[in-house]
C-alpha cells in the first residue's frame, strides 16, 4: 500500500456546520436547532473525503462534501451521497428518477428572425448570494458561468440562443470571478451559434442592475460602443430559456414602444419571488398592455397582477437620453453628485421611465409583452436543478450533446469530467446532487 493510498484511509474529514445544525456523532443524526427535528444524517468512515460543510444559506439546507481527488459534491434535501465510508444523507422529497430517461427533444425553429437591432446585454456582474455555494470561491465559477448542457455555460447558452434571433453583437458586464464566465464564453461548441462580437464591462464595484447600460451611455471609456440609434435587448446572464426574443421585438416596433419588458404569468404560490408588473390588458391576449404600475415580490394578497418580470426588456433609442437624465437625477438626490452612483432598473429606471410617459406620452409607451416560453432564472441550487432536469427531459426543444449521459444520468448532474472522477471514487448518488470540479484557468 502506498504512503498516498494510506493517507486517503485514514483521512479524517473537517466538518463544518451552521449555527442551526447540531451533529449527534454516537446516532450520525443531524438535528435543526431551530425545530429539534432530523434532517439527515452523517456517517464518517475511513474514505477520501477531506471537507464537510452542512449549512442553511439563502438558497435553503445544502451540504457539500470535497474529496482529496478534487471531485466536490454538492446534496439538496432528498439526496444521498456515499463516498468510501463516508455517507451522508439530508431528508426531503425528491421523486423517483432511478428510472428517469434522456429524452433528446426536436430542436426548435424560428420563423422569423427579427431584423431590426444586432445588439444586445447580458447581466453577468451579480454576486449570487443565493446560489452558494456551487458558484463562488468552492468552486470560483461565476453563477452564469457554471455548466448547463455538457460542456456549455448558462451565459454560453444564453448568448448562444440570443445569437439565432440576429442579436450578433453583445455587451456583457462582468464583475464576480469574471475569468470564469469569459473562459466559458470562448470555449464554445463549433455546432453552436455564436455572437460576431462580445465586449465586456469590466467592472471594479458593483454598479446596480442598469449601472452597465449607464456606463455605455455616460463613460468615455465605451464611446461608440452602443448603437444609440438602434434598440437594445437585455437579458439575466443566469436565465434559462427558448425565449422568442425575435417576437419580442416585433411586439416592440409593431407597439411603438419606449420600453417592453418580457413577462410571464406565474403561480401563486411564486407571485412574492418576482416583480411583478400590472397592466391595462390592452393586448390582444387581454393580459398583455401598457404598464400602468410595479410591484417588488408582492405578497399574494397585495398582488395586482400575477404578470411576472422575466428580465427581458427592449430600449429603443429614445430611452438612452432618459436613463442618462434619471441617472444624474439619482446621483445628485444621494448627495454625493461627483460619486458613482448604483441605478437599478427596478428600483430607479423603470418608475422614472414610467413618469416621464405620463408627462410626455408622445415619447412611447411602456409595454409588457406576455411570452409564451420555458423561463428559468436559476436564483436558487434547487432552480438550477430543476432548470437541468427539465433540459434533459426535452421541455426545452434545446439540442443536447451527444454523449448526454456523460453530464446527466439518473437525475444525477454532472460537470465535464465529473463523472469519470466520482466513479473512480466509487461514489453513491441518488437524488439532488450536483457533482462539480473547480475552474481552472
Amino acid at each position: 500500500m502506498s504512503l498516498d493510498t494510506m493517507k486517503q484511509n485514514t483521512l479524517t474529514p473537517q466538518i463544518k456546520l451552521s449555527d442551526r445544525i447540531q451533529y449527534n456523532a454516537s446516532n450520525c443524526k443531524l438535528i435543526d436547532n431551530e425545530t429539534g427535528k432530523s434532517i439527515g444524517s452523517l456517517k464518517i468512515g475511513s474514505h477520501s473525503i477531506q471537507d464537510i460543510e452542512i449549512f442553511w444559506g439563502k438558497g435553503g439546507l445544502m451540504a457539500v462534501l470535497q474529496s482529496v481527488n478534487g471531485v466536490i459534491y454538492f446534496g439538496l434535501p432528498g439526496s444521498k451521497i456515499q463516498v468510501g465510508g463516508t455517507t451522508l444523507e439530508l431528508t426531503g422529497e425528491f421523486g423517483d428518477f432511478k428510472n428517469h430517461q434522456i429524452c433528446h427533444p426536436q430542436v426548435k425553429s424560428i420563423d422569423t428572425v427579427q431584423t431590426q437591432s444586432t445588439q444586445a446585454m447580458i447581466l453577468g456582474a451579480g454576486l449570487a448570494t443565493r446560489f452558494e455555494r456551487i458558484s463562488g470561491n468552492t468552486t470560483h465559477y461565476s453563477k452564469p458561468a457554471i455548466p448547463l448542457i455538457g460542456k456549455e455555460s448558462v451565459i454560453s447558452c444564453l448568448a448562444s440562443h440570443i445569437a439565432l434571433h440576429g442579436y450578433k453583437n453583445l455587451y456583457i458586464n462582468t464583475y464576480f470571478k469574471p475569468e470564469s464566465l469569459k473562459a466559458s464564453l470562448a470555449d464554445r461548441s463549433t455546432d453552436t451559434p455564436k455572437p460576431d462580437t462580445v465586449l465586456y464591462i469590466d467592472e471594479a464595484a458593483p454598479s446596480g442592475t442598469a449601472g452597465a447600460l449607464r456606463k455605455l451611455l455616460t463613460e468615455k471609456d465605451y464611446t461608440g460602443w452602443l448603437d444609440t440609434s438602434k434598440p437594445l435587448l437585455v437579458a439575466q446572464g443566469d436565465s434559462v430559456t427558448d425565449a422568442d426574443f425575435s417576437a419580442l421585438m416585433n411586439a416592440h416596433i409593431k407597439n411603438n414602444a419606449l420600453v417592453t419588458m418580457g413577462c410571464q404569468l406565474v403561480a401563486d404560490e411564486d407571485v412574492n419571488k418576482f416583480g411583478i408588473l400590472v397592466t391595462d390588458k390592452s393586448g390582444a391576449d387581454q393580459v398583455s398592455g401598457k404598464i400602468i404600475g410595479f410591484q417588488e415580490k408582492p405578497s399574494l394578497e397585495e398582488a395586482k397582477s400575477r404578470m411576472g418580470n422575466t428580465g427581458f426588456y427592449i430600449f429603443s433609442p429614445k430611452a438612452f437620453p432618459l436613463i442618462k437624465d434619471i441617472y444624474i437625477e439619482k446621483q445628485t438626490e444621494s448627495g454625493k453628485p461627483n460619486e458613482e452612483f448604483e441605478l437599478d432598473f427596478a428600483q430607479h429606471v423603470f418608475p422614472g421611465l414610467l413618469k416621464r410617459i405620463e408627462q410626455n406620452p408622445e415619447l412611447g409607451i411602456f409595454w409588457a409583452e406576455q411570452m409564451h416560453c420555458y423561463w428559468s432564472d436559476i436564483g436558487n441550487p434547487k432552480q438550477y436543478i430543476s432548470s437541468i432536469r427539465d433540459i434533459y427531459s426535452g421541455k426545452l426543444g434545446i439540442k443536447l450533446p451527444a454523449n448526454a449521459e456523460q453530464y446527466y444520468q439518473y437525475g444525477i448532474i454532472y460537470w465535464h469530467g465529473a463523472q469519470a472522477a466520482s466513479q473512480k471514487e466509487n461514489a453513491l448518488l441518488e437524488g439532488h446532487v450536483v457533482v462539480a470540479s473547480r475552474f481552472q484557468a
